[in-house]
Formats: C-alpha cells, structure tokens, sequence
C-alpha cells in the first residue's frame, strides 16, 4: 500500500487517517488485534518510528491497548480523550471527521469591533484597527469540548459575516479569501473556566481548561488570525513533537 509521498500531510497522519477509515468502516473492530509495527511499516514502505507514530495518537486517545507480549488491540471504537498536536495548523471539522465524529458549531457571538492595543499590536493592524470577533464553541457528537474566540482583520475579511460561519472556519479562509494558512505560533497553559464557559460546557463550578493562544501568518508572514482557545481539561490532552537533544556545553 502506497502513500501520497507528494501530499503535504505526514506520512504518519495519512496512516492515521487509514486506521480510522479501517475502525469507521467496520473493517477493524474492538477487540481485533492490529499488524505489528513491523507488518504495518512493510505495508506502508515507512519505518517502523512512523508507524508507531501514528499508532501513539490512538493509545493516546485510549482506542488502541498495547500488551505485552500479545500485540496491540482496538478497545474503543471511538476517543475517550481528544488529542490536539502542536506540529500543524489543525481544523476542528476536518479532525473529527478523520476520527468518525460528527463535529458541529454553535455561534454566540458574531460582530464587527474596534481592537485592544494588545489585539492590533499583534495582528498588526495599521490605523484601521477594526477586527471581525467570532465566539463559538465547537461540539463533538453534540457535546460541546471547545470554545474559540477569533480576531480576524476586518478589511481584509469583511465579507465573512455574510457567509455560513457555523462551518469550518479554515475552510472559508481558503476556499472563500484564498488565503494561504501557511504557518502559526501557538502558546498555552491553563486556566479555570469562566462562568460563560461553564455554562457552554454544561459543567456547574470552575474546572480546568487548557488555554491556547495562536496566531496564524500567510506566506509573507502576515498575521491572519488571532485565536484564543479553552479546551476542557477532562477532554483534550497536548501532544508534541520535539527534535533532536542539543547539547550546549
């Protein structure tokens, strides 16, 4: 089996992408037990690292069980934990649906507004300081697990409000602006929810979010998109991909 070695998608992520049309599919069932790394890697003509690279994200997200001894199981069908990869500009939509979840989006705000010093400073806003700011919280199988506030430069997209914003974002920035999301700098941490969160969220006290600030730039290092994310904690889990030690003496 080939992989589209001229696809920007990783080779580990199309092998991904292939397990979970093998699961959704039927073809891989709970309680099967999966090729070996070895048998997986010959299939693919990768090495065995990519293999297991992939097959991390599925442990990872408690579908897969490796035991000792025995080999590696499909024990759900579906995540228990949601895996957010800091090693790519990432779509809420096109990630559930690789998975087979059914992801949609609830709008609560949508609105034209003058930005912060801090807002303009950062998507480097010049005198029109106005910004299109989106607050939507994004759901799996209907159950919300994210909320998302966008700050998208007015003159370059003030045409969105009048689009379907209650689909993938991404999607209308590429298809619609012709915008290329090219690259991204992310920062998180964690915080407690706050009580409009909460109520999104369905939970009744505070609890713990994950918090991921992002911008993202065009080809010529234009900031595009300022996003500030809260992932719940009991949810989503960080997932990423160092390099080599370097070693300073």
């Amino acid at each position: 089996m080939e992989l589209d070695t001229k696809s920007k998608v990783p080779k580990y992520v199309q092998i991904q992408n292939w397990l979970y049309e093998m699961i959704r599919l039927g073809r891989t069932k709970r309680g099967d037990k999966l090729p070996t790394e070895e048998e997986l890697a010959k299939m693919f003509h990768v090495n065995r690292m990519t293999v297991r690279q992939a097959i991390d994200s599925f442990v990872m997200q408690k579908m897969l069980v490796r035991q000792a001894g025995r080999g590696t199981f499909l024990v759900n069908d579906k995540p228990k934990d949601y895996v957010y990869e800091l090693d790519n500009i990432q779509s809420f939509t096109d990630k559930m649906e690789s998975m087979g979840i059914t992801p949609s989006t609830q709008t609560y705000e949508s609105d034209v507004i003058e930005a912060t010093d801090e807002i303009a400073s950062i998507l480097q806003l010049g005198t029109d300081r106005r910004v299109i700011y989106l607050w939507r919280a994004k759901l799996a199988e209907g159950e919300p697990v994210l909320i998302q506030r966008h700050y998208l430069p007015y003159k370059k997209f003030e045409g969105l409000l009048d689009m379907d914003i209650n689909m993938s974002l991404y999607h209308l920035l590429v298809e619609e602006f012709n915008v290329n999301l090219h690259h991204s700098t992310q920062t998180f941490g964690a915080s407690l929810a706050s009580e409009d969160d909460q109520k999104i969220f369905g939970i009744d006290g505070p609890f713990c979010c994950m918090v991921l600030e992002s911008v993202i730039y065009d080809e010529n290092n234009i900031p595009i998109e300022l996003l500030y994310s809260s992932y719940r904690g009991d949810k989503y889990r960080f997932k990423v991909h160092s390099g080599q030690y370097i070693f300073q003496k």
